[in-house]
């Protein structure tokens, strides 16, 4: 299978949103379609969360945007470069991933620098001199390790601070160059030039080709108390390769560096690699880690997410960055509004009042069982959207579909109907804030746009404790989001009504509902369906 395909309701879920989002994608991950993850874009309602507990099935993961992020790539996550390997060790690592850069860090994964191909070259051609194993204070555990090298004797000075020398001149120039500490490379069993280091109180003696070492040598060098090693490579490759043994982090830069973290935008990055010139860059996660490297390369090939979007088709409703994502199906029982995409899809809307009550048919049309918790969940889902069969937006499909998954999942379908709208319908403890966002949708007309909230309570009268500040709250809201009016309807299941609460140009509510205001209220009889009841009303108005 490819990528992850994100199943997802709209903003602000109900329970249709969240229970068609998880059975529609296990009936695609049943049919091997896609790779389906189920997810939701905002909190889950009591209501919701009762159906849930129910038929022990979690909550999807909250899912924010699917704008395309640094943690969407396939970037490098590269083996760490500590700022005590060896240039050596690095160029090695560089080489075999094709690096033209490399993110040095401590024990702790913080990036303390960058080393590049360029500074190694330059290095090489010309910017370190003789005493650059002194200035990089070079551990002589390096320059073993860099050589290939056998330790034929060891003092306990870890300091080998000097200029590098090569013993290949007579005993007289000799004992002119070779100063206390240097390091000098003397072409294997020169005895003239071993004795001068040991005269001149050398600080490490590297003795090439791997020719053998008297004994008395031997004994001169460990009364002199001077560190020798042999390595098997000749005079020239010794004196090519020793310099590599210098730590890299007297060579990474430290200045100025450019880095891009995880959960930084697409576009965020392209803006910086338009403004710099780098191969690479280093990738930090939320604590500000290394995790590894971004080329250039890496952000051209970068695969847009794909959604499948279910209960909903507005763009207002869908998740954040849409725009960027790829939209394979939508299934939903919604007017088709602001709706465009750049690729052919899967698109099925029906008339009927619930979207669960679609995917239910899609599990008999494509011969796979449906399950007590599935079920469960899309039985929960037409309970909620249908009121319990008395939105006028329910169709005898709905009702057919209902009953056949309360079979199915086993209950009573006026009790656990009832059960669940006791369990979503208590206001106790919620803020305004809570109430109206509960389920809330924007809707655009032309160049105006409005909000409508519902909440279905059993309770109208527990509700007016919170009219004066639910209106102001509701008041800020239109001034905030510039919208013509929002109305709250606060609908009585049982009943079959609905009370609106309204802020903002109360004559349009007034002119498209043929009501009267009063203080802010109406009372909207028969009227319990935000999609058939109210959108169309707005439309027509419109």
């Amino acid at each position: 299978m490819a990528n992850k395909v994100y199943v997802s309701g709209h903003k602000n879920p109900d329970t249709d949103s969240i229970c068609s989002a998880i059975a529609y994608a296990n009936l695609v991950n049943q049919l091997k379609k896609y790779d389906a993850k189920p997810v939701r874009l905002g909190n889950v309602s009591l209501e919701t969360q009762y159906v849930l507990d129910t038929f022990k099935v979690q909550a999807p993961e909250l899912l924010k945007t699917v704008r395309q992020t640094v943690a969407d790539l396939k970037f490098d996550r590269v083996v760490k470069f500590t700022s005590d390997f060896t240039l050596k060790t690095a160029w090695d690592l560089m080489k075999a991933k094709s690096l033209k850069t490399a993110p040095i860090v401590d024990k702790n994964a913080t990036l303390l620098g960058i080393l590049s191909s360029t500074s190694l070259i330059e290095g090489y051609m010309g910017g370190w001199n003789a005493n650059i194993l002194a200035e990089s204070k070079t551990p002589v555990e390096n320059i073993i390790e860099v050589l290939e090298a056998k330790c034929l004797y060891r003092n306990n000075d870890d300091t080998y601070y000097g200029e590098l020398q090569i013993g290949s001149m007579s005993s007289a120039e000799m004992k002119k160059r070779i100063q206390e500490k240097d390091i000098v490379l003397v072409g294997g069993d020169r005895r003239s030039a071993i004795e001068v280091c040991i005269q001149n109180k050398a600080g490490l003696i590297v003795l090439t080709g791997n020719l053998p070492l008297s004994q008395e040598l031997a004994k001169q060098i460990r009364e002199a108390n001077i560190t020798t090693i042999l390595t098997p490579y000749n005079t020239y490759m010794a004196s090519q390769i020793i310099v590599q043994a210098i730590p890299v982090s007297h060579v990474m830069d430290t200045d100025n560096i450019t880095c891009v973290h995880v959960e930084d935008s697409i576009d965020q990055v392209k803006e910086v690699m338009t403004e710099t010139r780098y191969h690479n860059y280093p990738v930090l996660d939320v604590n500000n880690k290394v995790l590894g490297t971004l080329s250039r390369y890496d952000v051209i090939v970068d695969e847009k997410k794909q959604i499948i979007q279910v209960d909903h088709n507005e763009r207002g409703q869908a998740v954040d960055g849409i725009e960027e994502a790829e939209i394979l199906e939508v299934i939903d029982h919604h007017r088709v509004a602001d709706f465009a995409t750049m690729s052919p899809l899967y698109f099925r809307g029906e008339p009927v009042g619930c979207t669960a009550t679609i995917v239910a048919k899609m599990y008999h049309e494509n011969g796979v069982e449906i399950t007590k918790e599935m079920a469960g969940l899309m039985l929960g889902a037409i309970i909620s959207d249908t009121l319990l069969f008395k939105s006028p937006t329910c169709t005898p499909v709905d009702e057919q579909m209902a009953r056949e998954l309360a079979n199915i999942a086993g209950v009573k379908i006026e009790d656990f109907g009832m059960d669940m709208f006791r369990a979503g319908t208590s206001l106790k403890g919620k803020t305004v804030s809570e109430i109206l966002n509960a389920d809330y949708k924007p809707f655009k007309f032309g160049d105006s746009k409005v909000g409508v909230g519902q909440v279905n309570s059993m309770d109208i009268d527990g509700f007016l404790p919170l009219k004066e500040e639910m209106l102001a709250y509701m008041n800020e809201k239109v001034e905030k989001d510039g919208l013509d009016f929002i109305m709250l309807l606060v609908t009585d299941i049982i009943n079959a009504n609905s009370e609106v609460f309204v802020a903002g140009k109360e004559q349009l509510v007034e002119q498209a509902f043929n009501c009267q205001l009063v203080d802010h209220q109406a009372t909207l009889p028969g009227v319990i369906s935000r999609k058939k009841q109210v959108v169309p009303v707005i439309t027509a108005l419109y």
